[in-house]
């Protein structure tokens, strides 16, 4: 299974709140952990879009997402026995992947906060309104990488995955006032290093 991943079948239709509610998961889980392999794939095609989006948030390039996805999928396979029974599995494939990347950054240095190419691939220059648009974007990157990535986490589960505050309160552990500071103290960070504003949270 590669990424980005594709719609097109039943089994890629997503829980109604699949960070939050575990859905078809804990029927699937437990089959897998029975060894049934067609059950734990249907578990990866059920969260796998999702998940791409947090390699991408992670990386913040394209070729790197789909190494840390591929990484992430074939360790969640070996590990699957130790999956959170009765809960959802979104939130352990994300902690799986962030967990994977902190491992393989460690001895490396920082990745660049900004590619060579925009995260998804494309130049910088294709599909651009101009070179103002380009340093914005380049600017809203860079100060995005320059968070920690515990905040970094939490503005992508706010901003991308448009998770209200309750809800990422459940996935973090954390209290819902500490979810609301954070996010609004790295929202203010983002505006002063950017100049920029709409991040919408």
């Amino acid at each position: 299974i590669t990424g980005p991943p594709v719609r097109g079948n039943g089994m890629d239709s997503p829980t109604p709140k699949p960070w939050t509610e575990p859905g078809m998961d804990a029927s699937l889980l437990a089959a897998a952990q029975r060894g049934d392999l067609t059950a734990w794939i249907q578990v990866v095609r059920l969260h796998r879009l999702p998940l791409w989006r947090v390699c991408m948030a992670i990386t913040r390039q394209r070729d790197e997402a789909e190494v840390l996805f591929q990484e992430t999928l074939a360790t969640a396979t070996r590990q699957v026995q130790t999956a959170p029974s009765g809960r959802p599995v979104l939130p352990w494939l994300a902690r799986l992947a962030r967990e994977i990347d902190a491992s393989r950054q460690r001895g490396r240095g920082l990745r660049p906060t900004v590619g060579a190419t925009r995260p998804n691939g494309e130049p910088w220059v294709e599909g651009a309104q101009g070179a103002h648009y380009i340093q914005d974007e380049k600017k809203a990157l860079h100060a995005f990488a320059l968070l920690h990535s515990d905040d970094q986490w939490l503005l992508t589960l706010r901003i991308v995955e448009r998770l209200p505050y309750s809800d990422i309160a459940s996935i973090t552990g954390l209290p819902v006032p500490r979810v609301m500071s954070r996010i609004a103290l790295a929202r203010e960070y983002l505006d002063h290093m950017t100049g920029l504003e709409g991040l919408a949270a």
